[in-house]
């Protein structure tokens, strides 16, 4: 059996390629390694959205690289987004690299492998690499990384947007919807494996089905997914505000099993800016959506992201963007300076904004926030939640951890249980005691 590691960089939507790689792996023979040192294989699934994840990318395949000289690694394998962009640029500048695949060709890694020793003498890297084209990959199932508690669905790849200062639908292509009796069948596998939480993703989650013969909306896959006998949560991530209607709304209001939360990325305020990032929302209709999501669900937790720095980011529409920010819609936010991308058109634009502004603009969006999402998590204190038990916690092994139904994974803290037990993959009633930064205290009642 060959000994292999997958080293995963990126967001949930690379995890859930990784998961699927390493199910076919496995299926495959290969034995899984959580750890690189030892093993023959390794395989490194790449991210290269902006260019700082280009960067982190391109130093771990260095790191792996090492494991050539030093550990006992003979096949060094990289995949995902930065083949995809770079194509077999990347064999040149990093010539360790054994076999290179982009991100619609995961299903031809096992055997490739395989196929390696054939050629093993041979300098000359191999590359699968062709056009995004994801269908040979909607149907393989996901050998789950996350705790079991929570698992993430992703339910169409690449996008139609085509955001002025993005890559991603050259890198992932236009958007493909995973059939909806596929996506039934693999969150029912989930279940079936444990899984409570199932967290959608998608570049725009809210694009579901416009690509498909039957035109299926992102609530007709709702509805299907919340008759599946025991799931808990469903979770809404990557959603975009021009395609959030009022039958949506009204859905997450009514059902329960949804998740009274919601990431909804705006990137800006200001109509010139919205336009110039061609964007399809305008200030006013975002405002509505927030206003209507709100009053509809005064219990909801929105998450956004906003870009500070645009190129002709003038100072009134900064101030524009700082105002709405203060005004509290978001529960959480990530906000970031915007970067040039290669290749992208906002790249060419004139005005390009100094960074030390850009630093400037940052900490005032970032420094208003911290107070709102504060006060938002300090008002949990006294309440009872639902609590999804995930196990022991990553900093003490004397408590357990788990997030409530406005916590998604990895990006918004976690809730630590003080007092009670409760086995992983449980939802509990615990009462909030404490708040530090974005996590929380609580006691199972």
């Amino acid at each position: 059996m060959l000994k292999t590691a997958v080293i995963n960089l990126g967001c949930p939507k690379n995890e859930v390629d990784a998961e699927k790689l390493i199910y076919l792996l496995l299926k495959a023979g290969f034995q899984l390694l959580a750890e690189p040192d030892d093993a023959e294989i390794i395989i490194v699934n790449t991210c290269a959205f902006i260019q700082p994840a280009v960067e982190e990318a391109v130093n771990t395949i260095l790191q792996m690289a090492a494991f050539k000289e030093d550990g006992a690694c003979r096949l060094l394998v990289v995949a995902g987004c930065l083949p995809q962009r770079y194509g077999a640029s990347l064999s040149r500048e990093i010539p360790e690299i054994d076999l290179l695949f982009g991100t619609s060709d995961f299903h031809k890694i096992p055997a490739a492998i395989k196929n390696f020793s054939e050629r093993h003498n041979s300098d000359k890297t191999v590359c699968e690499i062709s056009l995004p084209h994801y269908s040979e990959l909607h149907s393989v199932p996901q050998h789950i990384t996350s705790p079991l508690a929570y698992s993430y669905l992703k339910i169409a790849e690449g996008c139609d947007n085509r955001c002025s200062y993005c890559m991603i639908p050259t890198i992932k292509g236009p958007q493909q919807s995973v059939p909806l009796e596929t996506l039934i069948l693999q969150a029912r596998q989930m279940v079936a494996a444990g899984v409570q939480e199932v967290n959608l993703v998608a570049q725009d989650i809210t694009a579901y089905g416009s690509d498909l013969a039957e035109k299926p909306q992102l609530t007709d896959l709702l509805n299907a997914l919340i008759s599946i006998p025991g799931l808990g949560r469903l979770r809404l991530l990557y959603a975009y505000p021009h395609r959030i209607t009022p039958e949506l709304i009204e859905m997450m209001a009514r059902e329960s099993i949804i998740c009274n939360y919601i990431d909804i990325p705006i990137q800006h305020i200001s109509d010139p800016i919205l336009k110039s990032m061609a964007r399809h929302d305008r200030g006013e209709h975002i405002r509505r959506i927030f206003e209507s999501i709100k009053t509809q669900i005064p219990d909801l937790f929105l998450r956004s992201t906003v870009i500070v720095g645009f190129p002709g980011e003038s100072e009134k529409n900064f101030r524009e963007l700082l105002d709405f920010v203060a005004e509290g819609f978001f529960d959480y936010l990530g906000a970031f300076s915007y970067w040039p991308e290669e290749g992208s058109r906002a790249a060419k634009f004139p005005q390009q904004v100094p960074e030390s502004l850009k630093e400037e603009r940052l900490k005032a969006i970032l420094d208003t926030q911290q107070g709102i999402t504060e006060r938002r998590l300090w008002a949990e204190v006294g309440r009872t939640r639902k609590v999804l038990i995930e196990g022991l916690s990553q900093e003490s092994d004397l408590l357990l951890q788990g997030r409530t139904t406005f916590q998604a994974p990895e990006i918004d803290g976690v809730t630590y249980i003080t007092e009670g037990d409760a086995e992983p993959g449980t939802i509990v009633d615990a009462e909030i005691q404490n708040c530090h930064e974005f996590d929380l205290f609580a006691r199972i009642k």
